[in-house]
């Protein structure tokens, strides 16, 4: 089977162009699927599963587009549709080693499913030239209210020092977080930029053997754990609370301020 084309894809979205070319070469390897020799049919019957699971896997890079209150049904929909096309596979070669195109596109699909629940992230980043104290949030989490637990959330904890270009939370699935108490002023506002279709990352922050703050390393969270301090605390995962801060506002914000030593801000990269 021929080898996929060069697409126009940026961010895991697909343009008109790569759609296009994708059609074209999924035709054109059903219809050289007809010419394979009856001894082959293992290989033959294949082609429609394998088609499938690349088409359910391109769309899913399109997740975002698709309106937020219909994406958990989209993404369980392109689910089962990679799974029943796997099984399929799976028997056709059982007990045989799969050729590489079927593993592959398998594997791409699996991280493709991964990621789309973070499909449509929003994040707030800080702007300016300088570290921002994260404010207090109201995440209107309800453990006894199913409603209040919708999507996808992480941020750092209040009092946390975030760089410039760093951000203070990201979400999915589920409105813009506010802040409460006296920190929710125009000061913090004006340094908090919206970015849309965000990548979702986790931020480690470096400390040298006196604790004090050396550098900020922006890493996606799909990646290995590096070393540091992880800023970024994972609250719902598509649904399910997984975490929750764990220190006060006053003494996590002193910690950080003694960590920074009399800096304004500390390397990112």
């Amino acid at each position: 089977m021929s080898d996929s084309p060069t697409t126009d894809t940026r961010d895991g979205e697909l343009g008109p162009l790569a759609w296009a070319a994708l059609v074209a070469r999924w035709v054109e390897v059903a219809r050289a699927s007809r010419a394979i020799p009856p001894e082959f049919a293992q290989l033959r019957d294949s082609i429609p599963h394998l088609i499938a699971i690349e088409a359910t896997t391109a769309a899913l890079g399109e997740l975002a587009s698709v309106p937020e209150v219909d994406r958990p049904h989209a993404r369980a929909v392109a689910e089962v549709t990679i799974r029943r096309a796997a099984a399929e596979l799976d028997r056709l070669w059982r007990g045989e080693e799969w050729p590489s195109e079927i593993s592959d596109a398998c594997e791409a699909a699996e991280q493709a499913l991964q990621r789309a629940v973070y499909a449509g992230l929003d994040a707030l980043v800080v702007t300016g030239d300088r570290a921002l104290e994260v404010p207090e949030f109201d995440f209107g989490l309800d453990p006894g209210d199913p409603n209040s637990l919708r999507g996808t959330l992480a941020a750092m904890p209040p009092g946390s020092l975030a760089m410039p270009g760093e951000p203070i939370c990201w979400w999915s699935g589920r409105g813009r977080p506010s802040f409460a108490g006296t920190h929710d002023d125009r000061a913090t506002a004006d340094r908090l930029e919206l970015v849309r279709n965000a990548a979702p990352v986790q931020v480690y922050r470096g400390l040298d053997e006196r604790g004090r703050f050396t550098s900020d390393t922006l890493a996606p969270i799909s990646a290995e754990v590096l070393p540091g301090l992880p800023m970024l605390v994972p609250i719902l995962l598509d649904g399910t609370l997984i975490g929750r801060f764990l220190h006060p506002r006053d003494s996590w914000r002193s910690m950080h301020l003694a960590a920074m030593d009399g800096r304004d801000t500390i390397p990112v990269g």
